[in-house]
């Protein structure tokens, strides 16, 4: 069959869809006029719309016709338009095939900030891999795009989304639960929420705060429980895992016993809360001696053992063990005093606040600022006469 030019091949593709005629027209006159940044929009609207996307149009379009103009156009556009084919082909294989050939292309171009789209290509070629289960293959291919992201000046947000999604995807596979909270955090933070369809935002809201849960490491939950997207826990049948949330947020260990009675048909069928209970007792204890000490001021942080074994529900020698695991984890720096029975502790963790943290933070403040102000007035009185 022989190759058709790009004109051509328009009018053969209207003459098999004459509904698409009306685009195809327009996009052979803006060709023929050069205008490639207006058919570079063209062409963006036309695989934006369902008549275009269906059977094999789009691979048909990009390969006969998008592949004519692809140095004249921007690079990163012409990787999205590569990846936005590759989902029409007939299997995975073939997609990551095109994908790697259209590496090769953009390589071949030696074309300045190509950089860019090869990275994005590269990810969706991991992608790919990741869909067909071949998480091997696809590891060197996240972590050097992780590194390569770094090297990089004012990289396009889709860029950063596409290697932190595919990173999450990759840890999600490996369920490295830390790893792959923070790898969605950095997706969430390169694109909107409003733009994520809404059964994928529930999907990914659950995945991300029963990643922080179980995630090692992973002791503060300002940032998810700020983020609009885990308001899709705060209604429907996973509220009861944003209440779970904000419970270890806080360190209510009480609240925690609570809601495990109230909700143990659904803690009981995540079969990773079930395997990792001891773990999630430890956090929750952890976060919960964080929170006592982030409750004090930074200058009266002597807390005596038997109120945190009240606060924790452990005996004083279980208590002196999580403090031990604490200092080790690196969350608090002190020193215990098992004469006097009490620790002090001079650095505790910083953590993201959420708004009611906020709120009792500033409360502390102006109670400090009143400390501050009595002792300056209590100065002025004293030194009346002193100076003349």
């Amino acid at each position: 069959m022989p190759i058709l030019r790009p004109l051509e091949f328009l009018d053969s593709l209207a003459e098999e869809f004459p509904e698409l005629a009306e685009p195809l027209s327009e996009l052979g006159s803006l060709y023929t006029r050069k205008l490639w940044h207006q058919l570079t929009l063209q062409v963006e609207a036309a695989f934006s719309t369902a008549a275009f996307n269906r059977a094999d149009i789009p691979v048909r379009l990009f390969t006969a016709f998008v592949t004519d103009f692809a140095p004249k156009i921007n690079l990163l556009k012409l990787a999205q338009f590569a990846v936005h084919t590759s989902k029409y082909f007939a299997s995975p294989p073939a997609a990551v095939d095109f994908l790697r050939a259209t590496i090769t292309r953009v390589e071949g171009m030696k074309l300045p900030r190509s950089a860019e789209p090869i990275l994005f290509l590269k990810m969706h070629v991991a992608q790919h891999l990741l869909e067909q289960g071949d998480a091997a293959a696809a590891k060197p291919v996240v972590e050097a795009g992780r590194t390569e992201l770094e090297t990089l000046d004012s990289v396009d947000p889709s860029v950063s989304a596409a290697v932190h999604y595919v990173a999450s995807l990759y840890y999600k596979s490996m369920e490295d639960y830390a790893a792959f909270y923070r790898s969605s955090l950095l997706y969430l933070a390169f694109i909107a929420s409003d733009s994520l369809p809404e059964d994928y935002k529930e999907r990914l809201a659950v995945d991300i705060s029963l990643a922080a849960l179980l995630g090692e490491g992973v002791f503060s939950f300002g940032q998810l429980l700020q983020h609009p997207i885990i308001t899709v826990l705060s209604r429907g049948p996973h509220m009861w895992l944003g209440e779970l949330l904000t419970a270890f947020n806080v360190g209510d260990i009480h609240k925690y016993d609570e809601l495990c009675v109230a909700y143990a048909e659904k803690l009981n069928a995540q079969p990773a809360l079930v395997l990792h209970e001891r773990r999630l007792r430890e956090k929750i204890t952890l976060m919960c001696l964080l929170e006592m000490v982030h409750g004090l001021p930074a200058d009266s942080r002597t807390i005596a053992l038997p109120s945190i074994a009240t606060a924790t529900k452990l005996s004083v020698d279980g208590v002196e063990f999580l403090l031990m695991k604490a200092l080790s984890l690196h969350l608090i720096e002190g020193v215990i005093d098992q004469v006097d029975s009490s620790v002090c502790v001079s650095w505790v963790q910083p953590r993201i606040l959420t708004k009611p943290q906020i709120a009792g933070l500033k409360l502390r403040l102006d109670a400090w600022i009143g400390k501050v102000t009595a002792v300056t007035m209590t100065l002025e009185n004293e030194s009346v006469g002193v100076v003349a």
